[in-house]
């Protein structure tokens, strides 16, 4: 067995006169000391192993076969990286949900706050190991009266339970009103305070939020009344004040996949070994090709978690809840395509043009085919193919001929575009996205842009908003120079990436859009993506919950 203890290392294989067979398996630790034997252990082994590329060196002989340089995917995941009932579902891997309810609010009396959290919502928080081990059938099923439950508290909420430790999150206590300037949302600057072009009712302070979800209406509008009823005090008075509800489901079938623009998503969410696969629930990972992460990137006090030996011992089985609410601007979209897609693909019929733009902004079709597998349509074969829609690298070698740099689909999983060494794992989070909102209408199709609100309740997890959302927003979605080391500056991802001027003529950009000249600059005068309100929250354990939160 050969130990490696340096991240550039390299195994070099002497070309030989008659074809060999190899078998190699990687076994990988953070762990200096577990070495040798007690490193080949099923625990420590790596996972993928993906090409990078395929090459000859100037030097070889004529004979001599291509070289083949590989990347070695690895993760430390030691045995008791396990989901525990102490964790909350929804942090990992998601509420089962035919429709979402969306509930900030404000606490207005603590101590009567605390003692009907105590009596009438932890009796009903969702547990994750129940759920991993004994999962209700899946959704569409009106007929199950399942009810998921999770909470999350912002910095402003948790300071009223005398939480006021330190989570080594400068984020966090800002909360997301003062960060999100910093993130490219638009707003209007007066003096020394700047207010981002929210909705009024994200602008007052939210102390914490519900994730309800339902398998029908019903159920999820019984439980809302009558926790309102529960947190009443008098006919007039509410230990809980409700600041707003968004109410969420996914499209009517057969867009029912789909996000409001018509694409297919929710395939490359990280993993994470014995939580979201190797479970009775799901025994495999559904779609090959995500990333397998240690459990502490998503869930604070396992490793992968930077911070797991900082942070007080009652953030331990949490995690950090990032929610916005992004309005999608869909006849703006479609109208984008129709109006440049034509002029880059002068041979496809205007429609088909259209497609074809909208898919190298994505880096998917609409059936979530990647661009990357195939560029010039959809492929039934690859989107209708678990194993195959998701299991794939980008081909350095052809540029931006298949996938643009800038694509949304790679700034959001770069994939071999940022090497292991990189520690791009650190970053990672676990998206439960929900859409809201009425289909686009035929006034709106008629060329008057969008009328009535609809777009994507943003729900992610992680040990780290700096780390994780933050990071994804601010380095890669708006990074004109991400994923890095490319011939073409990549630009801005054309549809979450935000200069926060768009209103005052700075534009997103980007290289790519046309396969046959990617070089040229594309510019987007018009957002598609408008971030309307959202916060910052941390969501306790079930036992921080009950022992602290509901105890005064």
């Amino acid at each position: 067995m050969l130990d490696i203890s340096n991240s550039s290392a390299q195994l070099g294989i002497i070309p030989q006169s008659a074809s060999v067979n190899l078998s190699l398996q990687f076994y990988y630790s953070q762990n200096s000391s577990i070495t040798g034997a007690s490193l080949k252990a099923d625990q420590y082994k790596s996972s993928q192993v993906n090409v990078l590329r395929t090459e000859k060196p100037a030097s070889a002989p004529p004979e001599f076969p291509d070289y083949i340089s590989y990347i070695i995917l690895v993760e430390d995941a030691p045995a008791d990286q396990q989901i525990a009932g102490n964790s909350k579902f929804d942090d990992m891997p998601a509420l089962p949900k035919a429709l979402e309810y969306f509930y900030y609010f404000q606490i207005t009396d603590v101590d009567r706050f605390r003692a009907t959290f105590g009596q009438f919502i932890v009796p009903k928080i969702t547990n994750a190991l129940d759920l991993t081990t004994k999962p209700p059938p899946p959704p569409p099923n009106p007929s199950v009266q399942f009810l998921g439950l999770n909470v999350g508290f912002s910095y402003l909420g948790l300071q009223m339970f005398n939480l006021d430790d330190d989570l080594l999150d400068d984020s966090f206590v800002k909360g997301q009103q003062q960060d999100a300037k910093s993130l490219g949302d638009a707003g209007t600057q007066r003096g020394n305070f700047w207010t981002p072009s929210w909705d009024a009712e994200y602008k007052v302070d939210i102390h914490g939020i519900f994730l309800i979800t339902a398998y029908n209406d019903a159920v999820a509008a019984k439980f809302v009344s009558d926790m309102e009823a529960a947190f009443s005090i008098t006919a007039n008075r509410k230990s809980l004040k409700k600041v707003v509800l968004l109410k969420g489901a996914p499209r009517a079938d057969p867009e029912a996949r789909n996000d409001h623009f018509g694409y297919r998503g929710g395939m490359s969410n990280p993993q994470v070994r014995g939580v979201s696969f190797e479970t009775p629930a799901q025994p495999e990972i559904r779609y090959p090709g995500s990333p397998i992460i240690p459990l502490g990137v998503i869930v604070m006090g396992y490793d992968g978690d930077e911070d797991k030996d900082k942070r007080p011992a009652w953030a331990k089985d949490g995690a950090f809840m990032v929610t916005r609410k992004l309005n999608n601007l869909v006849p703006e979209f479609d109208e984008f395509l129709l109006e440049h897609g034509p002029r880059i693909f002068p041979g496809l019929t205007p429609k088909a043009a259209a497609d074809r733009l909208g898919a190298r902004l994505f880096g998917r079709w609409k059936d979530g085919t990647p661009t990357e597998l195939s560029p010039d349509a959809p492929d039934p074969a690859i989107s209708g193919n678990d194993k195959r829609i998701n299991n794939f690298t980008f081909d350095q070698s052809k540029g931006q001929t298949r996938c643009p740099f800038a694509a949304h689909m790679r700034k959001s999983n770069p994939r071999n575009d940022v090497s292991p060494v990189e520690s791009v794992f650190r970053h990672f989070i676990r998206r439960h996205n929900m859409p809201y909102g009425n289909e686009v209408t035929a006034e709106e199709r008629d060329g008057n842009g969008t009328i009535e609100e609809r777009g994507l309740h943003v729900v992610c997890y992680a040990s780290s908003i700096v780390r994780g959302f933050k990071f994804y927003q601010q380095a890669w979605y708006n990074e004109p120079n991400f994923p890095p080391n490319k011939p073409e500056l990549p630009g801005m991802d054309p549809i979450f990436g935000q200069t926060g001027e768009e209103g005052q003529g700075v534009y997103r950009y980007m290289t790519g859009s046309n396969p046959t000249l990617e070089q040229q600059v594309m510019s987007f005068p018009k957002k598609f993506i408008d971030p309307r309100g959202g916060e910052y929250f941390f969501s306790p354990s079930i036992s921080t919950l009950r022992d602290i939160i509901a105890t005064n």
